[in-house]
């Protein structure tokens, strides 16, 4: 038996609807952006430990891998964001909801394991060494005008 709800409840369903996609929306650009800080600070940081000859860590590439990684996930996030989306959309006009979390436990689970492997590798970073611009300089003199 189908529950019949009046226009203005459905506009605000529908509306309700559009919010949480747009949130879907700006949580996977997030994660792409993410992805991509990886990438470049995997990058930076292989050079950086390759040149000073320390940590097989920051050397491999499975930091930059985890990275492209997060940017396919905050891809897919936005593709299936849609398609709930629509899937909504449908059963909001048959005036039935099924609500599923599936896809938010798949993408939470993969979300939070890159995100521990992330931190590892901060955390077993070698520090960056000391480059010698960093060094105070002398006082130079200038003669006043």
């Amino acid at each position: 038996m189908q529950k019949r709800i009046s226009d203005q409840q459905l506009i605000s369903e529908h509306l309700s609807n559009e919010r949480t996609f747009l949130s879907w929306i700006r949580t996977g650009i997030g994660i792409m952006a993410f992805g991509f800080v990886a990438v470049k600070f995997s990058r930076i940081a292989r050079r950086t430990a390759g040149a000073a000859g320390e940590s097989k860590i920051m050397t491999s590439t499975w930091p930059e891998i985890l990275g492209i990684a997060l940017t396919a996930c905050g891809a897919l996030m936005i593709l299936i964001s849609y398609f709930r989306y629509r899937r909504s959309v449908e059963l909001m006009r048959k005036g039935e909801y099924a609500y599923s979390t599936f896809y938010l436990t798949i993408m939470t689970t993969v979300l939070f394991a890159a995100s521990v492997i992330l931190v590892a590798c901060l955390l077993l970073a070698p520090s960056f060494p000391e480059s010698q611009d960093a060094r105070p300089h002398e006082e130079i003199e200038t003669p006043l005008l």
